[in-house]
């Protein structure tokens, strides 16, 4: 096609005494492939040895995450975050006008809220998957990976429901004081008794009741299964002689009597979780206590005078965490992570306030008015930003990116962009 031109590169040269090593002024033309000592069999054995590491990597990282990697979880993170309903990207504005902080939750990426009027969740790209109407105007959410229990507060109504639709709308027989729900469907309410102070019953999966238990002694306002749901713990409170006390039961759903029980003098239980899988974390105003299956005593976690201003549960860490003030306005906190066991993994010291906490691996974050504060398990700040205007609440998702509640929006924070300024590390 071309008539090449007399010249310098007219005959194809070849130096037997070196090889070249510079082919900047050797014509295309004279490029000489050079053998590989690879043979066939050789190659055949590397892609084998790839191919192996691979797969041991995926049996490595599905044996870590089992307890996660169940069809529905599958299921549901192959139709709505690989296959489609991709959305804008956060902010995201939320349906209704209010949600709670206890109503706002993250898993796998995933948020889901109940607000004044609706249950709603999102995808990792801010993509709607469900928003279905509330039959109470005042819901309160209890969640276990994709299941989700919604009850009216003083009502007698709840609604189960997953990631992307509605399961069960039932009624129990009196007003609900608490509820929980494990992430293989069981549920359970507790409700003002007939002729008890209060009963708490739990059903399957499939709304059926399995068990029900009745307490003659004590108002059980707070309740949490165990990760199987086969059992739960419940407390109450009652008084003594004008003094306040609190029950704890431990019951087997197998069993017709508690497993355990255990009166915690002085103090009220404000919320508990199982951490582990024999262990549940209960915060009280003027302590934590971890209740351990099967042991005689519980272990109790002091607050050293200090007022307990948050907390937060991590049962993928088997630990909790607490903000101690050791002001009276709530500033100035410690944040200490315990774990199953009671003992102190950690603490940090933070200047700042503590509205919300939230705890990952070796990261804790709290949130002082619009700005996030994020240490790690040495007490250093490794990360200080602006989460917006009316923001409530926050939940790490990893060691760089939250998620922010505010009065209007749920938004996604990337901390890496805003590394601690040494202002805000004094």
């Amino acid at each position: 096609m071309f008539k090449r031109k007399k010249g310098r590169y007219s005959e194809k040269k070849v130096n037997k005494d070196r090889k070249v090593i510079s082919y900047e002024d050797v014509p295309l033309e004279d490029y000489e492939q050079e053998k590989t000592d690879l043979s066939p069999a050789a190659v055949k054995k590397i892609i084998i040895g790839v191919v192996i590491a691979l797969v041991a990597g995926l049996i490595v990282f599905a044996f870590a995450n089992r307890d996660k990697l169940t069809p529905e979880n599958i299921s549901v993170w192959w139709t709505y975050d690989v296959l489609g309903n991709a959305g804008k990207g956060y902010p995201v504005n939320i349906v209704g006008a209010e949600v709670k902080s206890g109503n706002f939750t993250v898993n796998q990426n995933r948020i889901a809220y109940a607000s004044d009027t609706s249950f709603v969740t999102l995808n990792s790209t801010g993509g709607e998957i469900a928003n279905i109407q509330l039959r109470h105007s005042k819901p309160v959410m209890k969640t276990a990976e994709n299941k989700f229990l919604t009850y009216g507060l003083g009502e007698k109504e709840f609604q189960i429901l997953s990631f992307d639709k509605s399961l069960y709308s039932g009624e129990a027989q009196g007003v609900i004081y608490t509820g929980d729900i494990a992430s293989n469907g069981v549920y359970c309410v507790v409700t003002e008794g007939d002729g008890f102070l209060s009963e708490l019953y739990v059903f399957n999966k499939d709304n059926n009741r399995i068990f029900k238990y009745s307490f003659s002694e004590y108002y059980i306002n707070s309740v949490a299964l165990n990760n199987d749901g086969s059992g739960c713990v419940a407390c109450g409170i009652s008084s003594d002689g004008g003094a306040i006390k609190t029950g704890v039961y431990v019951l087997d759903f197998g069993e017709d009597k508690p497993v355990n029980t255990y009166t915690i003098p002085d103090d009220a239980i404000i919320d508990s979780k199982y951490i582990s899988g024999r262990r549940a974390a209960l915060i009280g105003e003027n302590a934590s206590y971890v209740i351990k299956i099967g042991a005689e005593q519980y272990n109790t976690v002091s607050y050293e005078s200090m007022p307990m201003v948050n907390y937060c549960f991590s049962p993928q860490n088997g630990s909790f965490a607490l903000a101690l003030s050791k002001s009276g306005d709530g500033r100035s906190c410690s944040l200490i992570s315990y774990n199953d066991n009671g003992d102190k993994m950690f603490e940090v010291e933070n200047r700042y306030g503590a509205e919300s906490l939230s705890v990952l691996g070796g990261t804790i974050a709290v949130l002082d008015g619009n700005m996030i504060y994020a240490y790690n398990k040495s007490g250093t700040l490794i990360h200080s930003c602006d989460a917006g205007t009316g923001s409530q609440a926050i939940i790490l998702t990893s060691d760089k990116t939250a998620y922010v509640l505010s009065i209007n929006q749920i938004r996604q924070v990337d901390l890496s962009k805003s590394p601690a300024s040494p202002d805000s590390a004094k």
